[in-house]
This record gives C-alpha cells, sequence and structure tokens, in this order.
C-alpha cells in the first residue's frame, strides 16, 4: 500500500482515442495467444537457437462479405409487395505484431513487441418502416371518406362556427345532448380551398403519396424501404516494452471514423427520419506495471479518450407533429458533440498469506462539449380540438387543423451558444481473495466511491429553484442561475457513497466437482452528463405559445409565424421561464442505488458435461426517469372533478403546483424509478471433447418497476398504483450454442487421407446458435385521452368477467379486445401499465456457420467461413394493435397481427493467417 500512495499519477504521453469495434478488440487477443504459441514473444515455449524469441511478423487479413443476392426477401418486404432488399456489406480488415524492428537504428529483440490492427466496414442496409399518411383527398381538404377506428365517417367541424350553447346546463356533463358550444360540420365534410392555411399548401407537396394499403381502412398506407449507408474505419496500436525484469510499459492508441446516412423516409427536407451522422473517436493509454516482488505488482496507468458525432449542415425544417399521420420536419436537425474521459489510477496487487490484496485509486474527469438545438425552426403540435365537437370523443381529425394552420401548442429553439459541461469521480476500491479453508474462498470488496455534479465551464446553466418566489405571481419556483445570486457553480451536491460487495465459493465436503457460489453487491450510479442543452433556459431561449383552450382557440396561426422576441438574451430574470415547459434540475443527492444477489450450484458430470443451478435478484430505487414517469407539477388526479373547465389553460395552471409553468422538463435526470427482478435459470455444458462442445441455458425471469414503457405513468402521486410487469422483459428464454469438429480428415473415422486430398478433407467444422424466447407483457392503451391535460398517459378499462385470453392464438386474434375499454371521459382507467398475464408474439431465431481450415504450413492458414444468420428464414410475428376504442367505436383493429419480420442472410468470409 505504501508503494500505491508513493507512486505518482502522472503519465507522458496523451493521444486522444476510443477504443475501436470488439471485433478488433478479440483480434488483438487472440494474435496475442497466436504469436505467442508461434515462439514470437519472450515468454513464447518456442525460441530461436541463442534462446530469443523467432523474429518473424504473424498476424491474419479477414474479408466478411454480405449481399442481398444470396439471401431470402425479408419477411417484411414480401409483405408488402417488394421483391427487392438491399444488402451489401464488406467487414474487412489485418493485424499484424511482433518484435518491433526498425532496420539499422533499433532491434527491439526481446524487450519490445508490436501489434496493428485495422477494421473498415463499407455497407448499404435495407430500413422498413410501416406509417400513415394522409390520403390525396385529405390533402385537399376532402374528409368524406376518412372514417374512425370503427370505420364510421368521422366529423371534422368549422371552428370559425364556435358559439356558446344558450341551452347547456352546467350540472350535467358535457355531450352530443348537452354541448357547451355548438359548432357546425363542413358541408360534405369537406374544408373548402380558400380555407387552407398559405403555409400548409407549401408544405403539403412534400408529404408523399400513400404506397401501400394495409390497412384497417386508411391507416398503415405508407411503406417505407429506404437504403442507410455506414462506413467505418478503425485502427488499434499497440507497443510493449520491458525494461529488466521488473518494468514493463504498454502505450496504446487506437482511432475511428464513420458516416451514417441515414434511411430518407421522405425525399425532400421534410423528411422526418433521423439525421445523416459523422462520427470519430481516438483513444490513448499509457501503462507502467512494476514487479515489486513474486507476489507483488503494482500498475499506473493513464488513458484519454475523445470521441465527436455530428451532422452535416442542412437547412431546418419546421417540425409538424400531426398525430396518427406521420410528422413532418425532425427534432435536432443540426448538431455538434464532443466527449472527453481522462482517467488516472494505480493498482497494487499483492498476496500475503491466505490474503489476496488488491488496492486500486482512480480519478477521472468528463468532458461533454455540445452545440444541439431542438426546434431551430420551431415545432408546431396538432390535434383535434379545433376541429372536433367541443367535449365530444371520435370527431374532429388533426390533419384538418393542420390543413387551417391553427396548431395549439408551438416551441421554438434559440441556442446562441454551445454548453461545455463538466464532471468528476474518484473512487479507491479494496478487494481481498480470501481463502479460508480448503475449498472455501471468500471475496470481499469494498469501493469508496465520490462523484462531483455537473458544472458548465462558463457558469451557462441554470434551473428552477423549487423554493425561490417567482416575482410574476409571488408564488414559490424562479428561474436561477450558476455562479450568481448566491448560486453555487453546480446546483447538486458532492456525494460519497461506500459500495459493499461479498462473494463466497464453497466446495463441500472439498470436493471440486461442485461449486456452490453466493455473491451480493450494493452499487451506486451517478448522475450522467448527458449529450443535449438541457438545463441551459436562462441562456438558451425556449419560446413557447399555449393554446388558451385547444378545442377552441389555437396558440397562434401558422400563416402568421411566431412573432419575435421582445426579451434579452440571455434572459436571467426569475420569472424568464414562466408560460413554458421549464427545465428542472433534481438538486438533492439521491443517486441510482443498485443491489442484488445471486446463489448458483455447478456440479461437473462425466462425460465432459457441467450443470449449473442459479437464482438471483436484482433490485434498484431512486433510477433516473425521464418527463413520462416524473413531473413535480402534475396535477392531482382528483382535479378530473372539474371535467371540461380543464381545458381552460388558467384554469388548469391554476391546480398546478407551480402554475407559471406548463410542465417541467427533467431530460432523464430525475432520481424515482423502482424496480425489481428475480431470475432462475439452468445451464447445461459439454466441454469440447471428440470434437463436440455446447451448452444450453433456460432462463425465467420477473420483472417489475413503476417507470417503464413507452407511454410513461398514469398517477403520478401514487407510485404504488404504477406498479407492474416491465414491458421489455421477455420471462421466457433458452439459448443454446454448439462447435462440431466434423469426423472428416486425418486421424478421423471419415476421409482419412495422407495424399493431397487431407487438404479438401481436414479442418471441417459447423458452429450455431440459437435463442427461443416468449413475448414481453402487452401494454394497452386508450384511443382518446379526453382528461383536460391532467392525465398525460391513461391506461384502458377492464371489462369483469370477461378474459382476455382467447383460446387459439393468431395473427387475426392475439387477444380478446372486448375484455377492455376506453374509459369515460374525465377518468383514469383501472387496468394496470402493463397486463399481468397477456404477452405478445414470441421469436425465435438460430445461426448456423460452415467452417473449413487450410492449411498451408506450419504458421500459415487459410480460413473460409459461410454463415446463415435466420438461416431457416423464419418470420417473427410483429406486435398485435393495442388500441382499446369505445364501446360505440371500437378500434376493429385490436388484438390483430398485421405484419412480421424478419429473413435469412448469408454471409461469406475468408481470413488468412501467417
Amino acid at each position: 500500500m505504501g508503494l500505491l500512495l508513493l507512486l505518482l499519477l502522472s503519465a507522458s504521453l496523451l493521444v486522444m482515442g476510443q477504443t475501436a469495434t470488439g471485433e478488433m478488440q478479440r483480434a488483438v487477443e487472440e494474435f496475442k495467444t497466436q504469436t505467442r504459441n508461434l515462439g514470437l514473444r519472450s515468454d513464447s515455449p518456442k525460441k530461436r537457437s541463442n534462446g530469443g524469441p523467432a523474429r518473424a511478423w504473424h498476424g491474419r487479413l479477414f474479408e466478411n462479405f454480405r449481399n442481398n443476392v444470396l439471401d431470402a426477401i425479408p419477411h417484411e418486404i414480401r409483405q408488402r409487395g417488394g421483391s427487392q432488399n438491399i444488402l451489401r456489406r464488406n467487414q474487412f480488415g489485418f493485424n499484424v505484431g511482433g518484435p518491433l524492428v526498425v532496420p539499422r537504428i533499433y532491434d527491439g529483440g526481446q524487450n519490445t513487441w508490436f501489434s496493428v490492427s485495422y477494421e473498415g466496414v463499407r455497407e448499404n442496409i435495407s430500413r422498413t418502416y410501416l406509417r400513415t399518411i394522409p390520403t390525396t383527398g385529405e390533402r385537399s381538404g376532402d374528409f368524406n371518406h376518412v372514417v374512425d377506428q370503427a370505420g364510421q365517417i368521422l366529423p371534422i367541424f368549422d371552428p370559425a362556427s364556435t358559439r356558446r350553447n344558450r341551452a347547456y346546463n352546467p350540472g350535467l356533463p358535457v355531450s352530443t345532448a348537452n354541448l357547451e358550444y355548438l359548432r357546425d360540420p363542413f358541408p360534405g365534410n369537406r374544408i373548402p380551398t380558400h380555407r387552407l392555411d398559405p403555409v400548409t399548401k407549401q408544405a403539403l407537396p412534400l408529404y408523399p403519396e400513400p404506397n401501400t394499403d394495409v390497412g384497417p381502412f386508411f391507416r398503415n398506407n405508407y411503406f417505407i424501404n429506404s437504403p442507410e449507408s455506414n462506413t467505418a474505419n478503425g485502427m488499434i496500436a499497440k507497443i510493449d516494452h520491458s525494461v529488466g525484469d521488473r518494468h514493463r510499459l504498454t502505450f496504446e492508441t487506437a482511432f475511428s471514423n464513420g458516416a451514417l446516412g441515414s434511411a430518407r423516409w421522405f425525399p425532400n427536407h421534410a423528411n422526418p427520419g433521423p439525421v445523416d451522422r459523422l462520427f470519430a473517436s481516438r483513444r490513448g493509454s499509457l501503462d507502467h506495471v512494476f514487479t515489486y516482488s513474486a507476489g507483488t505488482i503494482n500498475t499506473l496507468s493513464f488513458s484519454g479518450s475523445s470521441s465527436t458525432s455530428s451532422n452535416p449542415e442542412i437547412e431546418p425544417f419546421p417540425v409538424y407533429s400531426i398525430s396518427p399521420y406521420l410528422s413532418m420536419g425532425r427534432s435536432w436537425p443540426v448538431s455538434k458533440n464532443a466527449s472527453n474521459t481522462f482517467v488516472w489510477s494505480d493498482a497494487l496487487s499483492t498476496r500475503r498469506g491466505k490474503h489476496s490484496l488488491r488496492f486500486v485509486l482512480q480519478h477521472a474527469r468528463y468532458q461533454i462539449n455540445t452545440f444541439w438545438p431542438q426546434y431551430p425552426a420551431g415545432s408546431y403540435r396538432f390535434s383535434e380540438g379545433l376541429t372536433s365537437l367541443p367535449g365530444v370523443i371520435n370527431t374532429g381529425h388533426a390533419f384538418a387543423t393542420f390543413l387551417l394552420g391553427m396548431p395549439n401548442f408551438v416551441e421554438l429553439s434559440v441556442v446562441n451558444s454551445p454548453s461545455y459541461f463538466r464532471r468528476t469521480s474518484s473512487r479507491l476500491a479494496i478487494r481481498d481473495q480470501y481463502e479460508a479453508a480448503a475449498g472455501l474462498t471468500i471475496n470481499f470488496g469494498l469501493n469508496i466511491d465520490r462523484q462531483t455534479p455537473r458544472t458548465e465551464k462558463f457558469d451557462r446553466i441554470s434551473t428552477i429553484d423549487l423554493d425561490a418566489i417567482n416575482s410574476a405571481n409571488g408564488r414559490k419556483g424562479a428561474l436561477v442561475a450558476a455562479a450568481r445570486n448566491g448560486q453555487g457553480r453546480s446546483f447538486q451536491p458532492v456525494t460519497i457513497r461506500v459500495e459493499p460487495s461479498l462473494g463466497i465459493a464453497w466446495n463441500p465436503r472439498a470436493d471440486p466437482k461442485t461449486v456452490i457460489r453466493l455473491n451480493y453487491d450494493r452499487s451506486y450510479g451517478a448522475i450522467p452528463i448527458y449529450t443535449g442543452q438541457w438545463g441551459t433556459q436562462g441562456f438558451n431561449a425556449y419560446r413557447t405559445f399555449i393554446s388558451p383552450n385547444p378545442q377552441l382557440e389555437p396558440a397562434l396561426l401558422l400563416r402568421d409565424g411566431i412573432p419575435p422576441s421582445q426579451d434579452p438574451s440571455p434572459d436571467l430574470r426569475p420569472e424568464a421561464a414562466n408560460n413554458t415547459i421549464a427545465d428542472l434540475v433534481n438538486r438533492d443527492d439521491r443517486l441510482p442505488t443498485y443491489q442484488s444477489a445471486s446463489l448458483s450450484v455447478e456440479r461437473q458430470l462425466p462425460g465432459s458435461m457441467i450443470v449449473t443451478l442459479s437464482a438471483s435478484y436484482a433490485g434498484g430505487k431512486n433510477l433516473l426517469v425521464s418527463n413520462g414517469s416524473a413531473n413535480p407539477n402534475a396535477i392531482p388526479l382528483d382535479a378530473l372533478a372539474y371535467r371540461d373547465l380543464l381545458n381552460d389553460e388558467l384554469f388548469n395552471r391554476s391546480l398546478r403546483p407551480y402554475p407559471q409553468y406548463r410542465g417541467f422538463d427533467v431530460y432523464s435526470a430525475w432520481p424515482l424509478g423502482r424496480y425489481h427482478r428475480d431470475v432462475a435459470s439452468v445451464r447445461v455444458e459439454k466441454r469440447a471433447s471428440r470434437g463436440i462442445s455446447f451448452s444450453a441455458s433456460y432462463q425465467f425471469s420477473k420483472q417489475m418497476d413503476d417507470y417503464s414503457g413507452p407511454y410513461g405513468r398514469q398517477d403520478y402521486y401514487s407510485r404504488e398504483n404504477e406498479w407492474s410487469l416491465t414491458p421489455g422483459n421477455e420471462p421466457h428464454r433458452l439459448q443454446f450454442s454448439y462447435v462440431y469438429e466434423l469426423p472428416l480428415g486425418s486421424n478421423k473415422a471419415l476421409l482419412d487421407f495422407e495424399d493431397w486430398r487431407r487438404h479438401l478433407a481436414d479442418g471441417w467444422s459447423v458452429t450455431g446458435t440459437g435463442i427461443v424466447q416468449s413475448g414481453g407483457p402487452i401494454y394497452l392503451r386508450p384511443q382518446f385521452n379526453n382528461t383536460g391535460n391532467v392525465v398525460q398517459n391513461l391506461n384502458v378499462n377492464v371489462v369483469p368477467g370477461v378474459n382476455p385470453h382467447v383460446v387459439s392464438q393468431s395473427p387475426s386474434l392475439w387477444f380478446n379486445p372486448e375484455a377492455f375499454d376506453q374509459p369515460p371521459d374525465f377518468t383514469i382507467g383501472n387496468a394496470s401499465r402493463t397486463h399481468p398475464s397477456l404477452l405478445g408474439p414470441g421469436s425465435q431465431n438460430y445461426d448456423i456457420t460452415l467452417n473449413k481450415r487450410f492449411q498451408l504450413a506450419v504458421d500459415r492458414a487459410l480460413e473460409f467461413s459461410a454463415a446463415g444468420f435466420n438461416f431457416i428464414n423464419r418470420g417473427n410475428w410483429t406486435d398485435p394493435d393495442n388500441i382499446i376504442g369505445p364501446k360505440h367505436a371500437p378500434n376493429v383493429n385490436a388484438g390483430k397481427i398485421i405484419g412480421s419480420r424478419g429473413g435469412r442472410v448469408i454471409q461469406l468470409g475468408l481470413r488468412f493467417s501467417f
């Protein structure tokens, strides 16, 4: 330990880089093993006549090739009438290594070794999506063919005809028989051409035409089969140098560059699909290993890495969100991001009697430099409210509202400068492996972890102080900025946590064929620095315009544009974030907390068989969640009693804890989530014998949480009501793999030739993997959410006495939609977020590879492989339609599956080892 504290945490060289792909790293490790076996390293058994290692460079060249000519047409393409799949992929590279020799300058001999690896990828691959876009008739304002989920004509109402109903009875709920506002339908369900907004008319030609008719009715009418291009190059270089018998220096550097040409959803600048990206990474590390004695080794390390991503400059297009139709434009169209990490560490390993001790001291510094405006051209959201009969569901349409140019919510990002975020962490780790008795080993670990919160290089961060008084209304909740008015440089405290771990390995009765392992671990996560400029609202404006009532008035008119700002920028006034969705940073010391425990029993059986039974538990609290699962400004659910009054923005706002804000953006950084996972598994493994090895495992798991899923929570105030099965967890999973060296060739049962034919018969093997798993829990959602913006993520109702299961599941009916119903207006659903017993379709995948090795010489070989991924060409069904409509207008597609996905892919590979 004294040596650990005396060594300086320093390094003489920094080369920025990042670890290249896992394939390259594995290639380097394989190369080290091969060169050692061939006598090319100082620790090799094979030597030259003078006692030194054999001086030769060894390595390999490889190429993996895919082409859709060899493949089956994927099921999702064939189902949509397509006949062409795009797949062109070349993965190639080399690695070489050996003693470092510079002729007439330096001869590394036994002291200096190098290795260099390169890998490149060139790929074009289809990306497929099935979406819904407006029909040709709708684009001209003709809705006489537009129907609801049940196939009934959907009426479109004229917002210009809105007037109060003098016969309205406020003591009764709003209904078609008791309307608070009257509104006339458009004659013939057609919007006159002269009523179309001029901005909308300019955008409409950018929508592509429907190209399929999956349905039902006019839904799922746009199939995207677009190529995505990927180009990547990466290299790893490493030098090992020994200084005497006790010192070894290792320098490693890596780089990679890449470009992603994303699939085009639209063939123009209104494309809502992902943007193109450019990637680059650099990494460098320097290690010094000092062998103090046979039982004591110290390793001093420094590493630095950097990764950047950006997208080519494009003209931002406004984001028009028109649910349920595919939107136009995309968020974050322009970005430049860089992530830098520097790590210093010193590790001392020593053995004292029965104790193997390890001490590690580590310090890391993290940097994120980011410029990423979300809506530089504005975001416009359209709903059905303004073209509906006010207060009545299943009327109106968001696209009709778009044609009239009447958004209900508008936001514009004004980002003046990049952000430069910083954070550090330090850790002292202690490990003790104690051989308590024959066949009994106890491992104890303890980490002392110190995390500093996020700061910004120029203190350009802000948040809402929930205790500060807002000058606009005298209520709590006001904007504050770092390093101003008594605020620190960060809004969160420095945290120190202690993380214990314990592991026990026991051979009962000192029997080496049986091992019982018991493990326990408790750890804490950090609040990460995310890419993006969240938490800079006082310095980068997010101008927001909200409809006073989404059923009666728009936020603004599209043809008028966004009015110019009258406020200064940056704006650090306490009320500067009022009337926006304000960035909110959690200011206490809660950190994600994880705990796990496991028990396993392993038994070696005759025939090189090993069987392992295990059970484990994992749980966590204070997990970081986003806006769908955490809303400190949520309205309590008992406010639903106010019914239609909730559509009035001023009244709605008065019910919020912080009425000056529309909401809070916690950006996946609010420590509130909980989860619990139990797993039982059995694993059977046959070690290599007689040319056969395989392993198979079955796992049953149950995971529950209060935050996950694509929709979020219904009740922000009662987390116990949100406790349900995790949507993405498949409870049953069977996995197997095998390697079979075919009994062909020299010294084998078949084709044992001694002449030239042995080159054809030797070296054949087959490898394969397979996965069979069940589907995850199904989450059901109602078609309408008429709760006055109180409930963001509404659940369905369960119909008592109706079985949700069907006798024979099939794509025509996977579950019984009659077992569920749309909750009445201004009520919540009584079902859980995910159904406790309904699972989605399972999936299966089987891969197989045929390998042939040609041994050209003792140290040269050529290997050929032909791999079939999903080689039986199985199509796995997609999830069933999970939207539940009301009984008077049910979703006729509920419970049905409209497609499958998957297709066989063939890859040919060639590798030359020398």
